[in-house]
């Protein structure tokens, strides 16, 4: 398989890019393909020591009058493709265009995903591989803004391609904490019971956020996210299925434009009034008097309500 990496924009459309910037980024794209082409061979995560594996990445040729970098990624992935179920190449670059997307905040790969939902991709193993890989994906961007305008990565013929540029160096540069309590109402995608993390999904935003169930959450908040997942890994595919979502109270960890990267959650439940405030209020105090509510929460405020019509829709 070859992955194209081009330089576009600035110097680079000069014929000209900054040497250091250029194969820093060349470099830590390397160890990120290297990363996830493990995982897709053996099925683990490996962080460090790339020359002990057996897997051929080279750096075969530059096309002439431009910066784009063509590498050549031998592929032997019985792990994923038994999975993927289709062949090498295909695989292989849907579940790297996925660990890229995710780490930068874009789009996520629609099969993986699906793969993850169904437990054909162990739930967390997917995650485990982007916060591996993200050291390099982050230190890929250092050619963007300091010699090009952006790279993009690509399989010809393939119409999902990776795009750094400016928006995603800053979205993974640089945390804000916030530390305003929310809650809200998520499809929960996957649930990893044994590091507590997992994927909710957004369906106002359609958008999908890795989140970490508070170790001092109570059982209820872990028994609604894991029968949650349980049911979206068993939906009938294209229908709704309203098992599959809680409501979750959470702070999160956004990016410089207010996208929300990751999520922290304190407690969840089926429905807002099972949450069980006691217990959240004790976990997060003394911040729980900034809860908000989403508009998607069907909620009773008999006691603001002057006309006594009890429900409301915010």
């Amino acid at each position: 398989m070859q992955i194209i990496f081009a330089m576009k924009g600035s110097l680079a459309e000069e014929n000209k890019v900054p040497a250091f910037a250029s194969l820093e980024s060349l470099h830590a794209f390397s160890q990120a393909i290297m990363i996830c082409s493990y995982y897709i061979k053996t099925g683990e995560v490996r962080r460090r020591r790339f020359k002990e594996l057996d897997i051929d990445f080279r750096l075969s040729e530059t096309r002439p009058g431009s910066f784009e970098v063509v590498f050549d990624l031998s592929q032997f992935a019985p792990y994923f493709v038994e999975a993927y179920g289709k062949g090498a190449a295909q695989a292989s670059w849907a579940f790297i265009q996925s660990v890229f997307s995710r780490a930068v905040g874009a789009k996520d790969n629609s099969a993986i995903n699906e793969l993850e939902a169904s437990g054909d991709i162990p739930s967390g193993d997917l995650g485990a591989v982007v916060q591996a890989a993200e050291p390099s994906i982050r230190r890929s961007h250092a050619i963007v803004n300091h010699g090009a305008n952006s790279v993009n990565i690509f399989v010809q013929g393939n119409e999902n391609n990776i795009v750094l540029d400016g928006a995603s160096k800053e979205y993974m540069h640089e945390d804000i904490f916030n530390n305003d309590i929310r809650s809200q109402r998520f499809m929960v995608t996957s649930y990893d019971g044994r590091n507590r993390t997992g994927r909710v999904f957004d369906i106002d935003e359609e958008q999908g956020y890795t989140f970490e169930l508070d170790t001092n959450a109570d059982r209820q908040s872990l028994v609604s996210i894991a029968d949650a997942s349980r049911a979206y890994a068993l939906r009938e595919k294209g229908r709704f299925d309203e098992r599959t979502e809680v409501v979750c109270v959470y702070t999160s960890v956004d990016a410089p434009d207010g996208r929300k990267k990751r999520l922290k959650v304190f407690g969840a439940a089926t429905e807002y009034d099972q949450l069980d405030f006691e217990r959240i209020e004790q976990i997060t105090a003394p911040r729980f008097a900034t809860l908000q509510r989403s508009r998607r929460l069907l909620l009773s405020d008999e006691d603001d309500d002057d006309d006594g019509s009890g429900d409301v829709l915010e």
